[in-house]
């Protein structure tokens, strides 16, 4: 178990969990899904640049996750196991939304107004990476410092990468 900084009940790590959730704990594995939710729909959302459907999809890969967990190898490793199993779903979407050649559809919302025009085209621009920190960021609400953490950055790295995606973002709109 981790402890820690404040003093308080130490938090039972990835591996820990895992190995719970293999066991049958229910709990264990609701506590993964807990730690990761945010950055796996982070992750889908850089392949899709649809909210709805990254919610979908990590939802899936969680499921999938669940379903696997006895071909894990490495149970520390659930974080980084998970992100790509997220990013492999995510793909498949993609590619299954390619082949429909379906219309756009209405990047608003009833009630809520959609993003600016050509913000989700720019956003695409952006390496996964990028995308990745101004989803948490902007979109799910993440501190710099929570980003850090959840993928295992620096806080100046993460700053960095939100400094620079702005400062692309701004020349590709002002592009357009």
């Amino acid at each position: 178990m981790q402890t820690r900084p404040d003093g308080g009940r130490p938090h039972p790590t990835d591996g820990e969990l895992a190995e719970q959730a293999r066991a049958g704990a229910q709990r264990a594995f609701e506590l993964l899904v807990q730690r990761y939710q945010g950055l796996a729909i982070a992750r889908a959302f850089a392949v899709l640049n649809d909210r709805t459907e990254a919610e979908d999809v990590a939802q899936e890969a969680f499921l999938n996750a669940f379903r696997s967990l006895g071909q894990l190898r490495s149970p520390e490793a659930f974080g980084p196991w998970l992100l790509q199993a997220v990013a492999n779903v995510a793909r498949r979407a993609a590619s299954k939304r390619a082949r429909r050649a379906a219309a756009p559809l209405d990047p608003e919302t009833p009630g809520r107004p959609g993003p600016p025009a050509g913000l989700l085209e720019a956003l695409a621009t952006l390496s996964e990476e990028d995308q990745q920190v101004v989803h948490l960021h902007y979109s799910q609400g993440y501190r710099c410092a929570e980003i850090a953490a959840l993928l295992g950055l620096k806080t100046g790295s993460v700053t960095s990468r939100l400094t620079r995606a702005r400062q692309r973002l701004r020349e590709i709109l002002r592009e357009d």
